[in-house]
């Protein structure tokens, strides 16, 4: 997975703390940096791209972050953002509402509006930025928590805690390639608890955003299946094709066209991958779905502007080690 480490340890004791504040700005925008902890200020940041996610792995003394005003109009302006608190106490604060954060809470905000968030001791934190155009139709409150007053907001916001937990661990380890998948199986596992706590709050569901979320948890956990089709997901998923094709109507590709090109991309990843270079070109698109090799070559040529034949050429030479020098 795509990522970029940082350590303040590396640094001199006197300007840790100075750097740390360009960290969090440099991803962040423009926020306050303020260090609470009187030793020398040890922390690691780590950042990650997963799909159209940004996840950082965040370690620090005790520290505080806000945002006192909205500014002019920044990179992160495009993102809802998520702290999930693995260690430590920590409190946020957003508009007029404050949440205490224990070990396995978490809390999406919306990170234009004034805020901040005080880590009163050292802790561990996993901070996801969440496209806005993903939660298009969703009511997403200023402050949304992990604490839930129904059983079933209750079981949902466990495990979507449980699940981000687990990602945070594994995040140095996953490949590219599921970096799509993953992506889509949080925002989903998000959006499931932001409809149940419209339905718990004023009976009203945003049903259309949910169920293309949904549809495309269901789309990536069964790209291989060389049945899957808009028939097969409108039964398993209880809807008409008609409403199907009305809730993608606002994306840019159609859902029949969002399953060839998933699949394709899927592909692609494969063939340009070492540790697959093994496998025909036939045997990797029958893997992700596709029943003709010769339909897949037409439509690869027709998404990339090459066989798959000469980009898997292509990208194994591009990641071939050069040759030592005098060898």
């Amino acid at each position: 997975m795509k990522h970029y480490h940082f350590d303040t340890r590396r640094e001199h004791p006197a300007t840790r703390a100075e750097c740390w504040g360009q960290i969090n700005r440099g991803y962040f925008g423009e926020l306050g940096v303020e260090c609470l902890d009187s030793g020398p200020f040890d922390a690691e940041f780590a950042a990650y791209e997963v799909g159209p996610l940004r996840l950082f792995r965040i370690g620090a003394p005790a520290h505080r972050v806000w945002r006192s005003a909205v500014g002019r109009d920044l990179p992160t302006d495009g993102y809802y953002k998520l702290v999930l608190q693995l260690s430590g106490q920590a409190q946020i604060r957003h508009r007029d509402r404050s949440f205490d954060l224990r070990p396995g809470d978490w809390s999406l905000y919306d990170p234009q509006a004034p805020y901040s968030i005080t880590n009163f001791e050292r802790a561990d934190l996993l901070v996801m930025q969440l496209p806005r155009h993903e939660f298009k139709g969703f009511k997403v409150p200023n402050l949304h928590t992990s604490e839930a007053h129904t059983s079933a907001l209750q079981g949902l916001s466990v495990v979507f805690g449980s699940f981000l937990r687990s990602l945070s661990e594994q995040l140095p380890t996953l490949p590219d390639t599921v970096g799509q998948p993953v992506s889509e199986t949080a925002i989903g596992l998000l959006a499931s608890t932001l409809a149940a706590q419209q339905q718990g709050s004023d009976g009203h569901a945003t049903l259309p955003a949910v169920l293309k979320l949904r549809v495309k948890q269901y789309v990536q956990a069964h790209l291989g299946e060389s049945d899957l089709t808009i028939d097969r997901i409108a039964l398993d998923l209880h809807c008409s094709k008609r409403y199907l094709h009305r809730v993608f109507e606002d994306e840019a590709r159609s859902l029949d066209r969002y399953i060839w090109q998933t699949r394709l991309e899927r592909c692609r990843a494969a063939l340009a991958a070492p540790a697959a270079s093994g496998r025909s070109i036939s045997e990797i698109a029958f893997a992700w779905g596709f029943n003709s090799s010769a339909h897949f070559c037409r439509l690869f040529k027709s998404q990339y502007g090459v066989s798959p034949r000469e980009f898997r050429h292509q990208a194994l030479e591009t990641s071939r080690p050069l040759a030592s020098i005098g060898h």
